[in-house]
């Protein structure tokens, strides 16, 4: 007969043999120090340029000027051999609409709604002038002369005569017309002028790039195109050529 001793001990050998076994805890993984991490990739970014902004074209406003004149003519079309459709009274109020290449003439509406062309030394000295759109008139002959000096550059402020005929006795029709800055005039005939016209040099404008200040020639000499006359046939389509000399 088992003691008491031994059936202890025998149930202690049966709970540990039954017992499962405990699984050894693995320490956690240590980071190598000597290990550099890989960089991340990361998204390629691209700078997009701005779109240039377009220009912005400011409208042309009309606006007022007046005749400087008395019994200023305001006409059909630009140049004094067009019909002219009434006269001025001197500081008559003119709405601004236009001028024409050379700006030596200008459109305008007058106070009783009529619309013409003013010669642009009667009137009023306003920088918008400048500003003003160009119009080309219709019903009109253009004949263009261009003047250059011996350097290819332009003479402005220089004055032609256009006179039909040659040496003509009395009053032949006649118009003048001025170089702009760019060296070229624009002469605006009827379209029933024919034949042939002189072309002859008048006189050089004190705001000439030619002259000196004061309204005076350099060292004494102003200097003329060469010709200073010539003729052409109309209808003319080329340009008529000068060299300031």
């Amino acid at each position: 007969m088992r003691t008491k001793m031994e059936i202890l001990l025998c149930i202690a050998f049966i709970v540990t043999a039954c017992a499962s076994p405990q699984t050894p805890t693995q320490p956690p993984a240590q980071a190598d120090p000597t290990s550099t991490p890989l960089p991340q990739p990361t998204a390629a970014v691209t700078a997009t340029p701005e779109p240039a902004l377009p220009a912005i074209q400011t409208p042309f406003v009309p606006f007022f000027v007046t005749n400087i004149v008395e019994n200023a003519v305001l006409r059909a079309n630009p140049g004094p051999l067009f019909a002219p459709k009434t006269t001025l009274a001197i500081n008559t109020r003119l709405l601004v609409l236009g001028a024409t290449p050379g700006r030596e003439w200008i459109f305008v509406v007058t106070p009783f709604d009529t619309t013409g062309w003013v010669f642009a030394e009667l009137l009023e000295v306003n920088p918008g002038l400048a500003a003003a759109p160009l119009i080309q008139p219709a019903d009109i002959q253009l004949v263009r002369g261009r003047v250059l000096d011996a350097a290819g550059q332009p003479a402005s402020g220089i004055q032609f005569a256009l006179i039909e005929g040659v040496g003509q006795a009395g009053s032949p029709p006649r118009t003048d017309a001025t170089t702009d800055e760019t060296g070229v005039f624009h002469a605006y005939l009827p379209v029933t002028a024919a034949g042939t016209w002189t072309v002859s040099f008048t006189a050089v404008n004190c705001t000439s790039n030619k002259m000196g200040g004061n309204c005076e020639c350099p060292n004494g000499n102003c200097g003329k195109p060469d010709p200073e006359i010539t003729t052409i046939t109309l209808p003319a389509t080329d340009m008529v050529e000068f060299i300031w000399k």
